[in-house]
């Protein structure tokens, strides 16, 4: 693969771009070479559970004043970098909107059992935000995996309704609308085939979008899950020794020497 056959490079934010746990949390040398790859003509989208808000604060912080082309928030939306701001992509995230809604009243009953179940069973913090009827805030990961179990035989009769999960976070989203399908609106606003994509992730919510449908290279660092190791070696992709934005570094320096 060479520099100028890289379309797009999406990745994930928390655990794959950006660990708290690095200094500096996003690693000078993988911005030096998105940048450089951005000279060839490649487009830089990051996807992320994180609101607008939230994001900016850290990327501002931490990403030496290169900002990405794209960027999706709440797995859902998405947004492009112009004239020093980000726009929204109207019409996409528009159509998320009103698919959220109608989802989430037609699945209201579903949701507060959920919700009282997860309440009545766990010490956890359930609530309600702009974006999902219940969000989770469990108290550790065991509690968030049998969570996610429970939650997930519920869904298996409403093929609509997802549970998105990183870590202990979680909430309901449109089970048709993930990083994956805002991946796939940003190529096709620039009419980019998969081939030219790579997709970086390291948890559940990333999985969607670590599909080769939507990026033929895929990438995960060496902190990534099980489930999502698994997933990546299934799909040929290439897992890194090396933690998060180190281990997108890596990935994209194997890309650069062969294809995998």
């Amino acid at each position: 693969m060479t520099k100028n056959s890289i379309y797009l490079l999406c990745t994930d934010f928390d655990g794959t771009l950006y660990s708290e746990s690095h200094s500096p949390r996003i690693p000078e040398k993988l911005i030096e070479m998105i940048q450089e790859l951005r000279k060839q003509g490649m487009l830089w989208m990051v996807n992320t559970g994180r609101d607008l808000e939230y994001l900016l604060e850290s990327l501002v912080e931490h990403s030496s004043g290169v900002m990405p082309d794209y960027i999706g928030v709440v797995e859902r939306e998405v947004f492009k970098y112009r004239s020093g701001e980000y726009h929204p992509v109207n019409h996409w995230n528009q159509h998320s909107r009103a698919a959220h809604k109608t989802l989430f009243e037609r699945h209201s009953p579903l949701m507060s059992e959920v919700s009282e179940w997860i309440s009545s069973q766990f010490q956890a913090e359930v609530y309600e935000d702009l974006h999902s009827p219940v969000c989770l805030i469990a108290k550790n990961n065991e509690d968030a995996d049998q969570i996610h179990s429970f939650v997930n035989s519920k869904l298996k009769d409403f093929s609509d309704l997802a549970w998105v999960r990183n870590d202990v976070y979680a909430r309901f989203s449109h089970a048709n609308i993930h990083k994956g399908t805002i991946l796939n609106e940003v190529s096709k606003l620039h009419k980019l085939h998969a081939t030219g994509i790579i997709a970086a992730g390291d948890h559940f919510n990333d999985i969607p979008m670590l599909n080769r449908r939507f990026a033929n290279h895929l990438v995960a660092p060496s902190n990534a899950i099980p489930e999502v190791q698994d997933h990546i070696a299934r799909n040929n992709g290439y897992i890194s020794h090396f933690e998060a934005g180190h281990g997108v570094l890596d990935g994209l320096r194997v890309l650069l020497e062969k294809e995998f």
